[in-house]
């Protein structure tokens, strides 16, 4: 009985560090213009080099070294035209061909998903699991 109530304890501990940020990167950029060939392109390059800058700067104790990314494309309204997320990774993940492939797929979805165009900005959300795992530690030793 005592391995559940831990299980639901540890649950939502990590619910209460996410939403108070721990672990938490958000970054916005205004969305490439659809008349734009090489502004897709160019985007690409400026989130998959924000992805390995912050992945430089999180914590990895025990190893725990894993994120998960999530992008968004938003109107000049704030809602929400097309997302995407990535599901937990390891930052390997985003220093092969792999990870610019999955972004650069991400901005193909944006495209298709405004034909016109209107889409103001893209949206990055990356959470590090080894920022959790470090404060979760933290406070059981406080």
């Amino acid at each position: 009985m005592l391995i559940p109530f831990r299980k639901t304890a540890a649950r939502q501990k990590v619910s209460r560090l996410i939403r108070q940020g721990v672990g938490l990167r958000e970054q916005s950029w205004p969305a490439p213009a659809a008349s734009d060939p090489q502004g897709a392109e160019h985007m690409a390059d400026q989130i998959l080099r924000w992805v390995q800058r912050v992945m430089g700067d999180m914590r990895r104790p025990y190893g725990v070294d894993h994120v998960a990314l999530a992008l968004a494309c938003r109107d000049e309204h704030g809602r929400v035209l097309c997302s995407n997320s990535f599901g937990v990774s390891r930052p390997v993940d985003f220093y092969s061909p792999a990870g610019m492939q999955r972004i650069a797929a991400f901005l193909d979805d944006v495209r298709a998903a405004t034909p016109d165009g209107n889409s103001s900005e893209i949206v990055a959300a990356l959470l590090s699991l080894g920022d959790i795992a470090y404060a979760m530690g933290e406070r059981a030793t406080a």
